[in-house]
């Protein structure tokens, strides 16, 4: 695990990032657990809503899995991969603070069923994910906080 600026950075972990939007997937067998980072959570500030598209649905590359809202922005949560959504973290629709508490753990959104595996081989890990996300929390000037 890498910290930069109060902001971890799991280095066993894919990562999309794309401009401001940083989201992270993990393999598990033949499904990709997704969720939003550290860095993520902490720009969007204290989430209060959060939709998850429902089981079943299939969602292209970038295209949103749930969109969430803070006191300060609202928006949507791109998928890492395409895939099917095979199940939906309910706990975090009924409490979206799960997010900024633990982004890597409880905050978790979806589970995919990657439809094309090329996906993931596209996604940042380890050092180049590390470096990646210490550029934008440079630039955006991030301290990383939980609530």
């Amino acid at each position: 695990m890498v910290t930069e600026s109060n902001c971890e950075i799991p280095e066993d972990l894919l990562y999309y990032i794309e401009g401001k939007n940083t989201v992270w997937a993990k393999q598990e067998g033949d499904l990709v657990i997704v969720g939003i980072t550290d860095v993520a959570q902490t720009m969007a500030g204290k989430v209060v809503k959060v939709r998850i598209k429902k089981k079943g649905i299939k969602v292209e590359k970038g295209k949103p899995v749930a969109t969430m809202e803070s006191g300060k922005w609202a928006g949507p949560v791109p998928a890492p991969v395409s895939g099917e959504i095979v199940e939906a973290n309910t706990e975090v629709e009924k409490s979206p603070i799960l997010v900024n508490q633990d982004p890597y753990g409880k905050g978790w959104l979806v589970k995919m069923k990657p439809s094309n595996p090329e996906d993931l081989k596209q996604l940042f890990t380890g050092a180049q994910a590390v470096q990646k996300l210490k550029e934008l929390i440079a630039s955006e000037k991030i301290s990383c906080k939980r609530l």
